[in-house]
């Protein structure tokens, strides 16, 4: 249960967030969990379906009283420029070895950790796995389903994709993968 004192915190940490860095998106009265976006995120294309599913899935995250910050994209040029709740962004980018340009951008962040928000619409396990890899710029890969038979289908990819990797044990370089379905968040395996 939460208490009435935990989401007044919340909503001073909310409050709190520079504007000028930050749009206030979304606070819940019952949790106390919000969503703020990074000024130099894109706007958001609400008729584009992943992006419209990213939105509904932040808000949903804030239902169960998650703190979630949307992250810029694309800004090669500032990575070191910008921090994000303290913390250098490039700091939260993962890069491959060797490499100066990060893997790519998370969509938030989070209960201390980047994540990157996938749509399971497609049904064969090539573009999941396709999808699993993708969210390897990012701790954790949440994938926004709407029935348990999609959960089924990530669980398959993700076990090939596992395999495919043990032998030369590169599986590490995999992000946890969760989904999010109506409001619970629950893993489908972490390293």
């Amino acid at each position: 249960m939460i208490s009435i004192t935990d989401i007044e915190l919340s909503r001073k940490e909310y409050l709190a967030l520079p504007e000028t860095e930050w749009r206030k998106d979304y606070f819940d009265e019952a949790t106390g969990g919000y969503v703020v976006t990074h000024h130099l995120k894109d706007k958001d294309d609400l008729r584009r379906p992943g992006i419209a599913a990213e939105v509904m899935a932040c808000q949903k995250l804030a239902e169960i009283g998650k703190h979630v910050l949307r992250l810029p994209e694309n800004v090669p040029e500032l990575i070191d420029d910008i921090s994000i709740v303290g913390t250098p962004y490039r700091e939260l980018l993962k890069f491959k070895s060797g490499e100066k340009d990060p893997r790519g951008y998370p969509d938030a962040f989070f209960d201390g950790q980047t994540w990157d928000f996938k749509t399971s619409t497609f049904r064969n396990d090539d573009t999941l796995r396709h999808r699993i890899k993708d969210g390897r710029k990012a701790d954790n890969t949440i994938f926004i389903v709407s029935c348990y038979d999609d959960i089924a289908r990530i669980r398959s990819a993700i076990g090939r994709e596992y395999g495919s990797r043990k032998k030369e044990a590169s599986w590490n370089e995999l992000p946890n993968v969760y989904y999010l379905l109506d409001k619970r968040l629950s893993p489908v395996w972490e390293k």
